[in-house]
């Protein structure tokens, strides 16, 4: 059964959280702003939670827990544990009809990123469910604040002569409609918010680096200094910080998961 002394450690920090049951198995996955807070919860109010909370807080004997450096980091990472274990207490995440999803018609030469509530055989790549339909709205606003990606709706065709919306001179959209971005380098923007998506953030920043230095060695600055910048918001909101590590070092007997 879940008590006060499994949840006194936990740190105070961006995560998910895993119930165990006493052999061993995933019972429920979970993400929080705050470890500590959130797991506390459930050892209050009770009487009020439905029967399968009970249930999960009664066979749990066990907490583990990986710590994000945010909630966008934890909301993705909890979509993709979930997908992997398929714990038995998260059948509300895997059957609720109105779970958000992130999709990207890569099936387009412009692609979008948006958010959708189902997947459809569209061709297109859908990341999720997600269990926060708030939390999936501030990780698709993080998205098109280090990307500028287009949000406008229709097929792009793209047209020198076209006068670019308002969004192009706020440099939130790079304007694939007045072909002031060709198609292969939008590409490759999409294909590093897929990397994003799938937790491959250390892949995604080594190559914006090597970009960032061609541009540099080609005396394209500012060009360098706009990959700089995409850098430094992927590094602030996907990449650990030796101050978290520092802050969540324990003692032996640390109950992080690993991956």
């Amino acid at each position: 059964m879940l008590t006060k002394d499994m949840v006194v450690e936990l740190p105070s920090l961006p995560g998910v959280y895993f119930f165990r049951s006493r052999s061993g198995e995933i019972l429920y996955i979970g993400k929080a702003k705050s470890l500590r807070k959130r797991v506390r919860s459930y050892l209050y109010q009770s009487r009020k939670r439905p029967y399968k909370i009970k249930r999960l807080v009664h066979h749990a004997t066990q907490v583990d827990y990986k710590i994000c450096v945010s909630e966008l980091e934890a909301l993705l990472l909890e979509s993709r544990l979930i997908k992997h274990h398929q714990p038995p207490y998260n059948t509300a995440l895997k059957t609720v009809l109105r779970s958000p999803f992130i999709k990207i018609s890569v099936n387009d030469d412009f692609p979008k990123v948006e958010l959708v509530f189902e997947e459809a055989p569209d061709g297109a790549q859908y990341f999720g469910p997600f269990s926060s339909i708030r939390w999936t709205r501030q990780a698709l606003d993080v998205l098109h604040r280090i990307f500028p990606i287009r949000t406008c709706e229709g097929t792009i065709v793209p047209d020198p002569d076209f006068s670019p919306c308002f969004s192009y001179h706020l440099k939130r959209c790079p304007a694939p409609c007045a072909a002031r971005i060709r198609r292969e380098a939008y590409r490759a923007m999409i294909d590093d918010v897929v990397r994003l998506l799938r937790g491959e953030h250390h892949a995604v920043i080594e190559h914006l680096r090597a970009k960032r230095d061609d541009a540099s060695a080609e005396l394209r600055f500012e060009h360098a200094a706009v990959l700089q910048k995409r850098i430094e918001q992927i590094e602030r909101v996907f990449v650990y910080l030796d101050v978290h590590r520092r802050h969540a070092l324990k003692p032996e007997g640390d109950k992080r998961e690993s991956f």
